[in-house]
């Protein structure tokens, strides 16, 4: 059934896209909205996978079930990541080529179907298991309302950063800082007179790409312990 609704919503949206623009959507786009679906289709999904323990009537079941707690989040993880990447990737090429197989192109336009092995897709595919990490340990943690509450105690969370990481900044400098400091952003802040603006270029974006692949790590190995606990 969740393919059924991921097919729909590609064919009903990519149908708009194709019939009301006069021109072909260029890789760019295709690219933009491949993201960003996969992102929200993918949290939403991964918050389901163990919604059953936390329906009083299912969990029973789900928790007397005669396997170990790592092969049931092993099961779930491959689910929710591995194979549902490959599903919506498979989904979303045959949807496309569909569309721009149903469309009656003028003679000089051109369709270019974009690919998901230009230059970024890592960058994506990071950033991809780290909301996938967290809506995990969301879909054990909260009972009910999963994505909702993860999402909430998410974005409460990156606040109460950016503003610990504000603070820091401030003792450190001895001044007052302009505006909220994002981690590995921007630093503004005034000297009498005179407006100044900081940030460290000399990060690598690998390193940065190694943090986020170490949290979403380290946020799989919590959501495990966490399903122990309720197996417990």
């Amino acid at each position: 059934m969740s393919i059924a609704v991921l097919a729909g919503v590609i064919l009903l949206g990519g149908a708009f896209l194709f019939f009301v623009i006069p021109e072909p959507p260029d890789p760019g786009l295709q690219t933009a909205i491949f993201v960003i679906l996969m992102l929200i289709a993918g949290t939403i999904f991964t918050s389901t996978v163990f919604s059953d323990f936390g329906d009083k009537k299912k969990a029973m079941a789900a928790l007397t079930l005669p396997a170990t707690a790592f092969e049931k989040f092993l099961v779930g993880w491959l689910y929710s990541y591995l194979i549902f990447l490959l599903i919506y990737t498979a989904v979303f090429y045959l949807g496309l080529i569909g569309l721009a197989n149903a469309k009656h192109w003028e003679p000089n336009q051109h369709f270019v179907l974009f690919s998901i092995q230009q230059r970024g897709f890592y960058t994506v595919l990071t950033i991809y298991s780290l909301l996938h990490a967290i809506a995990l340990f969301g879909a054990i943690f909260f009972n009910k309302l999963h994505f909702i509450k993860t999402g909430f105690a998410f974005f409460i969370g990156y606040v109460v950063l950016m503003i610990f990481n504000t603070v820091f900044l401030k003792a450190i400098i001895g001044l007052d800082v302009i505006k909220a400091a994002m981690p590995f952003g921007f630093l503004n802040f005034n000297v009498g007179d005179k407006y100044y603006s900081i940030v460290t270029k000399a990060i690598p974006p690998q390193a940065i790409l190694t943090v986020l692949c170490i949290s979403a790590v380290l946020i799989w190995v919590a959501a495990y312990f966490r399903l122990r606990e309720k197996q417990v």
